[in-house]
This record gives C-alpha cells, structure tokens and sequence, in this order.
C-alpha cells in the first residue's frame, strides 16, 4: 500500500492529548487511502473507526480512483478512459467478433450508467458493409450489437464517431471491448479505432 494507506480511521475524545505521530498521521492523509473495495469497507464502523456516512470519501489504489459514499453505496467520481488502435484490421465475421489486436478495451469501474464513445475509420468501395459494437464485461454484460455504429459509406476517409449513453449497467468494474462484424461476409477492414468511457 501506499505511505498515505490506512488501516483504520482514528476517532479522539475531548481532552485527549494527542502524539506528534497521531497528528502527522491526521495531517499527511487527508482523504482515506485504501488498497481495494474489501480494504475500504474495513476503515468504516468498527471500534474507534468512522461512521460510514453520506459525503465520504475513498482513494482505491487498485483501481485508481476517488469514490464518495452516497448513502447507499460508492460511486466513483467522473472519469474517462479511452484506448485507441491505429491498425487497419479486417475481418469476413457476419457476427461480431475481436479482429487481430483486440480492442480497443477500457476497464473503469462505473456507476449504472456511462458514456461510451466509438469510433472507427472503414474504407470499402460498397457501403453499409461495416459495422462496429462493443461489449460489456466484468460487473455487468452487454452483448456486442446492443449498441452498434451506424454503417461506414463508402470510401470514408474520417472517422465515424458516435457516442451512446449506456444505461442498466451493473455497479462496479466494467470492462469495455470494441466489437466488428461485416454485413456480407466480405473482407472489411478497420483502422484508427477509438473507444472512450466516461462515467455519470
């Protein structure tokens, strides 16, 4: 664990004289450090520990992130994370499937709901061939082609960017991978892949 890391969350009583090292321990951690979720829960409600209560917060090591207690449970506070293949890649798949380097993937620990960005530059001579998804799994499981980016005209040369809010997700850590399928079962390929989550 970290030099801020906690085991336990000293409670004092007035007129206590208080240690220089139980002062420099109040002063150099400021909001609580813990190594994970289970290591969290262990610095709330026991002997001389604090109350969990609403407006707490957390740093989980783990996972990089600063949770706040909303009464009922912790909830990360809004990030985004993003990954990106530049690689042009194709697949004959009619469903959707990883092409060679999989992903992008972007694991972040998330509410019930997010933002998920995909995009993706696809150049055919034929359009409405291409299609790209994304997966959900981990805390929660979305099958690949529940959101989908509409189809790639013909002969692109940007990207196709679109954005979906994703709803009914399953607190927790979430792991994010882009999906890619052809309509016809022709070589499509797929460069300069982008997938972005941020959390509500």
């Amino acid at each position: 664990m970290g030099a801020n890391a906690q085991t336990s969350v000293p409670t004092f009583t007035a007129g206590q004289v208080l240690t220089a090292a139980q002062m420099n321990e109040s002063a150099r951690t400021g909001v609580p450090v813990a190594a994970d979720a289970s290591a969290r829960d262990g610095l709330f409600g026991g002997a001389g520990e604090k109350t969990l209560a609403e407006g707490q917060l957390v740093y989980l090591e783990d996972l990089d992130v600063v949770q706040y207690y909303n009464g009922a449970s912790w909830i990360a506070i809004q990030q985004t994370r993003a990954d990106y293949i530049a690689t042009s890649q194709a697949t004959t798949s009619l469903t959707y499937t990883d092409l060679a380097t999989v992903g992008p993937t972007v694991t972040i620990l998330t509410g019930t709901s997010a933002y998920v960005t995909i995009q993706t530059l696809g150049a055919d001579a034929v359009s409405n061939r291409q299609f790209m998804s994304f997966a959900v799994s981990g805390a929660s499981t979305v099958t690949a082609g529940t959101y989908e980016i509409a189809p790639v005209n013909a002969n692109v040369t940007s990207p196709l960017t679109l954005t979906f809010v994703v709803t009914g997700l399953t607190a927790g850590s979430n792991v994010f991978t882009a999906k890619y399928k052809s309509l016809d079962g022709n070589s499509i390929a797929f460069a300069k892949r982008l997938l972005k989550v941020t959390t509500v």
